[in-house]
């Protein structure tokens, strides 16, 4: 190989390199990070019922990208139905305990109300759970029944902090996701308000 030919080789990797290193970049920029990893959608619902019902935005739409990735006809093998993942009793017993009337289950489609409701049981979660993170996600995932009895049986208190320490893997999984998504969400909005 000539000189020449060496030079245009060198010249090519680099360039290669370069545009590895732009591209790279280009991608954890915060607008790129907003535009394609983080979209925030149903922005004007979920800052309207985290407010009412005193829960944190970050919080309401990092579960709501883990449970459907934003899709509002999203609905789980288990049953669960919306944005927020929302079972069917649990959303009978939102609408009696907020005194929703004519509750059917199709509604949790619905993503205002989808979003209403899992803001709502995410504030009364937080509430029963003393305002700790790690537990009422937990509850929220597998369930305020499972989470009691792993307190009690582990001897935790509301001061929990290590989310490691959850004995079922996709509880744990999801806990450490949505927290890192939460604090992601925050980082890259706090000072914009978001567009749906």
């Amino acid at each position: 190989m000539g000189k020449k030919q060496s030079r245009i080789w060198l010249y090519l990797v680099l360039f290669l390199v370069c545009s590895s290193v732009l591209g790279y970049q280009i991608w954890l920029s915060d607008y790129a990070q907003r535009k394609f990893v983080y979209t925030w959608h149903y922005s004007n619902e979920i800052h309207t019922y985290s407010a009412k019902y005193r829960v944190d935005p970050f919080l309401v739409v990092a579960v709501i990208k883990n449970e459907s990735g934003f899709k509002p006809g999203a609905a789980s093998k288990p049953g669960a139905l919306g944005l927020m993942q929302i079972m069917p009793e649990t959303g009978a017993w939102i609408a009696k305990t907020t005194d929703f009337p004519n509750f059917k289950d199709k509604l949790l489609l619905l993503p205002e109300l989808n979003i209403k409701f899992g803001c709502w049981y995410l504030g009364e979660l937080e509430h029963e759970f003393k305002g700790n993170e790690i537990l009422t996600l937990a509850a929220y995932n597998a369930g305020r029944g499972t989470v009691k009895d792993w307190m009690t049986e582990n001897n935790w208190d509301f001061y929990f902090e290590d989310p490691d320490l959850i004995p079922f893997a996709d509880t744990k999984k999801y806990v450490k996701k949505v927290l890192w998504d939460r604090r992601r969400y925050e980082e890259l909005y706090k000072n914009i308000k978001p567009v749906s």
